[in-house]
Formats: structure tokens, sequence, C-alpha cells
């Protein structure tokens, strides 16, 4: 009698200390216990560690008091995490993505094949995913401004990966509500290159990869700094030209801009260096002929001959620029329907991107470089 209620005693014990360790387990993960941000360059997005958790919250540029949005990324969907934030049981295994400047950094991680459906197929440079849309293996949403919704209910995606780019977005806020989970990426809002490079870590995180996307990153940083540094001490700096015109406008990089930037590190004068805008500046024909009058060097031609230059606006031929031949485009890699690389994997190469630049305007530095993106316009 004494041995079945010294059992019943141990047993008793026993399942208050299991119940115990299951309240321990369920209650959440502070927030002051995650880490130090692990993000250096991009400033749209922080990323913080706790016991195997990484919490990514996404900057809102429209309300400085409230994140975009705040993700824990566990392994394990018992896994405990804070309420300020959607939890999100990663690897994602059917990923839709709404931009094409998301297929690079996906593929850098060797997990293209999750992709389930894109927006805009016909814009596509990555032959991989025009390959997988022509076969039927990857389904087109239509435009990223309005998601065909019944394809989506199709594909059952784990996640959408989206490029928000207003306040309110009534088409995101429909899909949200029918129960899909909306990641942010803002890349396209970084003033850096290296800073939009280094949105390869979100993706890492949704992939449960973050060592691997940190390992790709340091890799491209510190190629991009070694070419940064080749222009420290160069004595002349070439001036250039930026942009194109549009339906009688021009616009041009802002000098706080990601082009600004990339030609600030390629050693080059830019005439709005010290502008503070952010995004382009739309010009008149009449002040880009002062401006860049005497401009050495002209990128981002769209033109895909100097006939073509001078056809669309003869007067742009008083630019010292265009009189000499020293016209640019980012158009080496381009496919079908005017779709672009430079537009799409560029974004995570900024070192090839740097490299083509300064080849351009420091050619005795870089000998025998090999253009990845920029060419130079023929006659």
């Amino acid at each position: 009698m004494f041995m079945k209620g010294r059992t019943i005693t141990c047993l008793f014990v026993l399942l208050l200390a299991l119940l115990g360790s299951c309240t321990r387990q369920q209650l959440p993960a502070r927030l002051e216990d995650f880490g130090e941000n692990e993000v250096r360059y991009a400033q749209g997005f922080t990323l913080q560690r706790h016991n195997g958790v990484a919490r990514v919250a996404v900057r809102n540029p429209w309300d400085s008091l409230s994140a975009l949005a705040v993700y824990y990324m566990v392994g394990n969907a018992s896994v405990p995490v804070p309420a300020d934030g959607q939890k999100v049981v990663v690897p994602i295994r059917r990923m839709v993505t709404t931009s094409t400047t998301h297929y690079e950094p996906i593929d850098l991680l060797h997990e293209l094949g999750s992709v389930v459906a894109v927006c805009n197929p016909e814009r596509t440079y990555n032959q991989q995913v025009r390959s997988a849309v022509a076969e039927g293996r990857v389904a087109g949403l239509g435009d990223n401004f309005n998601i065909n919704r019944e394809v989506l209910v199709g594909v059952r995606p784990e996640a959408l990966l989206v490029s928000r780019y207003s306040a309110t977005d009534q088409s995101l806020a429909a899909i949200e509500n029918d129960g899909y989970l909306i990641v942010y990426n803002q890349e396209w809002q970084e003033q850096t290159l290296l800073g939009r490079a280094e949105w390869i870590k979100l993706v890492g995180a949704l992939y449960g990869k973050e060592a691997m996307a940190d390992s790709v990153f340091r890799a491209t940083e510190k190629a991009y700094n070694e070419l940064k540094d080749l222009v420290t001490n160069v004595e002349a700096k070439p001036k250039v030209m930026s942009g194109c015109g549009y339906h009688g406008t021009w616009y041009v990089p802002g000098g706080q801009s990601y082009m600004a930037d990339l030609y600030r590190d390629a050693g080059a004068s830019y005439a709005f260096n010290d502008d503070r805008q952010v995004g382009s500046l739309p010009l008149s024909l009449e002040t880009v002929l002062t401006s860049f009058a005497d401009a050495d060097y002209w990128f981002g031609v769209q033109q895909g001959s100097m006939a073509d230059v001078r056809s669309a606006e003869p007067r742009i031929a008083l630019l010292k620029a265009v009189g000499s031949g020293q016209v640019f485009s980012f158009n080496r890699r381009r496919g079908p329907n005017e779709s672009s690389d430079f537009w799409e994997g560029a974004i995570s190469h900024p070192d090839l991107l740097l490299a083509d630049v300064i080849a351009v305007l420091h050619p005795q530095l870089l000998p025998n470089h090999q253009f990845t993106y920029v060419e130079k316009v023929k006659e």
C-alpha cells in the first residue's frame, strides 16, 4: 500500500513537472532577448536572432512610427514568438514572386525551384524562370498591381514576396485578407547598391539559409569595396551624365540615389551629387543641356544606336559626350520584350556593375575587364 501511494505521488510530481515545462515553452520569447541587428548597409529592414529564431522588421517608409511588417522565422510551428509580429514557418516550399528583382537572390540561394508563380512573366530576363513559365511549371499572375487571385488559389503558395509602392494598396490588402502570407521586400527604396544587395538576408531567412545568404553577401561586399578602393587615389574624376528622356521630360538620378552612389564609388563627378533627392529628378531638356554640357560620359541611354539617340532628340547632339561618342547603355544583357538583367540580376551583383563603370571611366585600372551590364552605344 505504501509503495502504491509512493508511486502515485511520484507520477503526480512528474505530471506537474511536465505541465510546468509545457507552460514555459508556451511563454512568448521576449523582444529584448533578440541580438544585435545584423544588417549593415540596408536601411529598410533589420535582422536579429534568438535561440534559432530570426526576427525581421521591415521599415515603413510612409510611417516612421510603425513597422511595415515584423516576421519571426521559425523552423517549427510550435516555437513561441513575441506578439508584435507574424510567425513564419521556414523553409518556404512554395513561393510567389511579384517583382523580377526577386529572382536573383532566390537563385543565389539555390531555391528558384520553390517559385510556383510570378508576375509579369513576359518582362522576365532569367532564362530558368522563362522556361518554367513556358512549360507550365510556373504560373503567370498577370500584372503585379492587379494579381490574378483565381490563379493564386490554384498554386497554393506559402508566401508572396512583394514590393510595395504606396502606403495603401487595396489589392494587397484583399490578398492578405484571403489568408496569404505577404512578405515585403523593399530593396528598391535603398539609397546604396550594397544596401539593395543586402536584402538577400531577408530571402535567406525565408528559406532557413541565413548563413548562406550572409556568406553570399559578404563575398559581394568584399568584391565591391575592393573595387571602390581602386579609385580612391585617382586624380581625375570624369564628369558623367546619367538618365534619359521620356515624353519630353528627362529623368536623372537624385544626389542621394543608388545610381549617384554608384558614380561616386566609381570615381566620377556627377552634376547633382549634392542634391538631396533619393529618386529621380525630372528635368527639362534645357536644364540637361546646361547641367551636362561638358560631361565626358553619358550612361543609361535606352536607344540601340547613336542614330536613334540623335533622332529621338536632335538637340542632344550638343552634349560633349554625344559628340565624342562616349555614350553607354546598361543593356548588354537584354532579353525578349525589352527585359533587362540590369533591372533584374544587377541588384544582387553591385560589384559587377561597379566594375563595368570603373572600366569605362578608368580603363587603366581594369585593363582586361569583361563587361556584364554596360555596353557602348554604336553608330
